[in-house]
């Protein structure tokens, strides 16, 4: 299989979306090996996708690319398109897909009804207008297309909010949309069907500072934009560390993880 590389947003013009885009591609070495979220979540939601081999498979938000050797199974021709192009270029070596293309999700370089299927995890959280990228989905996909995506969303890392919450006002996590405004965004969109569940994802780690390391690698930290001063100081992680230890398990500290999973399904002719 020749795969075919190509650029449809080379610099995202919204510096927000280019902020996101750095990000990742920054954190695209060491992304897999972080991403155990990444990896439960999108397993789980695989579980979801039509099984039968055939027709077109859109990977929005396709990352490094680790769970094409299983999409491949789902289809004939497997699209991959990530908004960053480090990402892209680290899912390009293992050359599955047949073609990868940057892109915004908003804004797919995709003619109408030619998707059949459509996979996307722990991707939609990054955009600014999710209401957009339902339109797309309703737009690209074929009649009775299906598309599964998952998204983090508000209550994501609670404990970590609650421990900064003990030091200061600053908002050092992401906040992320509350599940009844998915389901408004989504409600407005014509010609679909959708089904949301949401589900808790816990992690544990051994201190605060694996916490952070994770994040850090998966470039989810520098998105938030919450580099504040002091945050690196030394006595501030031990403040934090002591707030966090009235969240301790017998399995560690907890990172709770609020994840939405949205099945659609577009309306027959």
């Amino acid at each position: 299989m020749s795969a075919v590389m190509q650029s449809s947003v080379k610099t995202p013009s919204d510096p927000f979306l280019n902020k996101v885009a750095k990000s990742f591609g920054a954190a695209s070495d060491s992304y897999i090996q972080g991403a155990r979220l990444q990896q439960q979540v999108a397993l789980d939601a695989l579980a979801l996708l039509p099984k039968q081999p055939h027709g077109h498979l859109l990977d929005l938000g396709c990352g490094p690319g680790w769970l094409h050797p299983r999409l491949i199974r789902y289809c004939q021709k497997l699209t991959a398109i990530d908004l960053s192009t480090g990402m892209l270029a680290r899912a390009a070596q293992a050359n599955i897909a047949s073609q990868y293309l940057q892109a915004d999700a908003q804004q797919l370089p995709l003619p109408d009804a030619s998707v059949d299927k459509v996979f996307s995890s722990l991707m939609l959280q990054w955009c600014k207008d999710p209401a957009a990228v339902f339109n797309e989905m309703a737009r690209i996909l074929t009649p009775d297309g299906t598309v599964v995506m998952t998204t983090l969303v508000d209550g994501t890392l609670s404990e970590l909010k609650q421990a900064f919450a003990e030091l200061d006002n600053q908002p050092h996590v992401n906040q992320f949309l509350p599940l009844d405004a998915l389901k408004q965004a989504a409600s407005a969109v014509r010609g679909m069907q959708w089904q949301f569940e949401q589900r808790r994802y816990p992690l544990y780690y051994p201190n605060v500072q694996a916490i952070a390391r994770e994040l850090k690698i998966l470039g989810a930290n520098q998105v938030a934009g919450r580099q504040a001063g002091g945050l690196t100081g030394k006595g501030y992680w031990q403040q934090l560390a002591q707030a966090y230890e009235k969240h301790r398990t017998m399995l560690g500290l907890p990172a709770s993880y609020q994840v939405v999973v949205i099945s659609g399904v577009k309306h027959g002719n």
